[in-house]
């Protein structure tokens, strides 16, 4: 019952706080000033850089896909390490089923 009253409390203050009346005016102003700002011109060099960066990535991505397929006999290689995988002929043994 002491909760509930200090909600009640709290709501009723809450709705008889006074809206500041400025605040719409600093929004206001704070948008107009982001709206007058210039659009910054990005350096050739950075463009450049950005390109490359791309470029070296799916160069790369290609080369490690690449990697996975034999290009004499065009099978799928895999490394695979045994130590990981479970030992299933515990598993088929008929004294275990």
């Amino acid at each position: 019952m002491r909760t509930e009253n200090f909600i009640d409390d709290f709501i009723r203050d809450e709705k008889q706080t006074e809206p500041n009346p400025f605040l719409t005016t600093r929004i206001m102003a704070e948008v107009e000033k982001m709206q007058q700002t210039e659009i910054k011109i990005v350096p050739w060099w950075q463009i450049v850089v950005f390109v490359a960066s791309i470029v070296a990535v799916v160069f790369l991505g290609i080369t490690l896909g690449n990697s996975y397929i034999n290009p004499i006999s065009q099978e799928i290689t895999m490394n695979i390490n045994d130590n990981e995988i479970e030992n299933f002929g515990y598993y088929s043994l008929n004294s275990h089923e």
